[in-house]
């Protein structure tokens, strides 16, 4: 699969709408997988249906424990189903709307087998505090 990258902004609609750019699509499909996280993140995650449904495959192989099954409900009840329209947009939930902090503008990131939405705001502050705690370590892809 090729890899969801780069960095755009768009517009909210009056239904809460939201375009995918082209290049995006292209991979997500005319619906995927959208994903509050439990990471600490203030953003919603868009996987294929095929990546979500091999991850909860893993997740959901695991030998059954009380643990297991409060994690389950987690994700499962931070989880739905988007579906583009033939304008390229889908419609963000309510719930992930006011989880996410979603007010008008949208920042839309590829990070390789997911794409990310963001709060221009939170993006701000997450992309400041990266930078100031590894302004010291540098970092360089080797190929």
């Amino acid at each position: 699969m090729a890899g969801l990258f780069g960095m755009y902004t768009h517009t909210l609609d009056q239904r809460n709408r939201l375009f995918v750019p082209s290049k995006m699509r292209d991979i997500l499909g005319d619906s995927f997988v959208l994903y509050f996280p439990q990471n600490g993140d203030k953003c919603i995650y868009g996987y294929t249906h095929e990546d979500w449904q091999c991850a909860m495959d893993k997740f959901n192989d695991q030998a059954p424990s009380r643990e297991l099954a409060l994690r389950q409900r987690f994700i499962y009840k931070n989880t739905d189903s988007a579906d583009v329209d033939k304008q390229g947009r889908f419609t963000v939930p309510t719930a992930f709307m006011e989880k996410a902090g979603f007010k008008k503008e949208v920042i839309v990131l590829g990070v390789g087998r997911r794409v990310e939405f963001w709060d221009p705001e939170e993006w701000a502050q997450m992309e400041a505090k990266y930078e100031s705690d590894t302004a010291d370590q540098g970092f360089e892809l080797a190929f």
